[in-house]
């Protein structure tokens, strides 16, 4: 049984906003979002692909090494959150700024920070961390994105294969139909609306021209997300024992202390 029409608007569509940077787009999927006196702290996750255009690589005097030191630089990406009504029918769009926080461009995923403080719409609901040995072949899924830049589109199908390895990495093959711009997107469960993955890749066939096969997606696994938010420090998106203050403070202590040690390095190679 998949959830009811209700649960599907609410759980499912109204968690896929619109990602755009200077020169491409695609979609995301709020996974968190807080309320400290009165405002609210929201981060998305979407595609490293999605954003990587907004981001640079640049050298740069670092007053602590002494020296020039690579650092990047991150422009500002816009997020389209959509107004319904009637419950199903998209009025308009309204976009916020938000800060890329952390990206991993091997693993393909990118997570925003919205400079926004409002309430948003929905929050996807995460399938539960090593619960992945209980996902069978066959099982019904919803993928929703922003497709060709429109508005939420979804679609159903089901899982289709696990362990698909693409360029050392592991995605979960999905029939549900995606295409270009549902990148950054979700699959959820039809059952219990929990998301699974994020759609990245469409199968494409053809020689000369490559044509994409929409109803064979590869979608990036769950497991891959935790591991990211886990890497880069954002554990209090699934697990509440750990904070953002924390977080934010752990990885400023890393980065403070991989500068000392680079520090050291130097001096001691002079």
């Amino acid at each position: 049984m998949s959830v009811s029409l209700e649960a599907l608007h609410q759980e499912i569509l109204k968690p896929c906003v619109r990602v755009r940077s200077k020169r491409a787009g695609g979609s995301g999927t709020v996974l968190f979002s807080t309320e400290t006196d009165g405002n609210f702290a929201t981060f998305i996750l979407t595609n490293f692909h999605v954003v990587e255009d907004a981001i640079r690589v640049v050298e740069k005097w670092d007053p602590i090494l002494q020296r020039n030191a690579k650092r990047d630089e991150r422009d500002i990406v816009e997020v389209h959150f959509f107004t319904y009504r009637w419950l199903s029918r998209a009025v308009g769009a309204n976009a916020i700024e938000a800060e890329i926080v952390a990206y991993d461009k091997d693993e393909d995923l990118a997570l925003l920070k919205l400079r926004g403080t409002e309430e948003v719409p929905a929050v996807a609901k995460l399938f539960p961390r090593g619960g992945e040995e209980h996902l069978r072949i066959g099982q019904e899924v919803f993928t929703v994105g922003c497709g060709l830049g429109e508005p939420p589109v979804l679609t159903d199908g089901r899982i289709s294969q696990f362990n698909r390895e693409i360029d050392s990495k592991e995605y979960w093959l999905i029939t549900a139909p995606s295409i270009y711009g549902n990148s950054g997107g979700a699959t959820f469960l039809a059952d219990t609306a929990e998301f699974v993955g994020v759609p990245s890749r469409i199968a494409v066939t053809g020689f000369l021209g490559q044509t994409a096969v929409t109803h064979l997606s590869y979608s990036i696994p769950i497991t891959r997300v935790y591991s990211f938010l886990e890497e880069q420090k954002f554990r209090f998106i699934y697990d509440p024992a750990f904070t953002e203050e924390g977080e934010t403070k752990l990885r400023e202590e890393l980065r403070s202390a991989d500068k000392e040690t680079t520090k050291k390095d130097e001096e001691r190679g002079k």
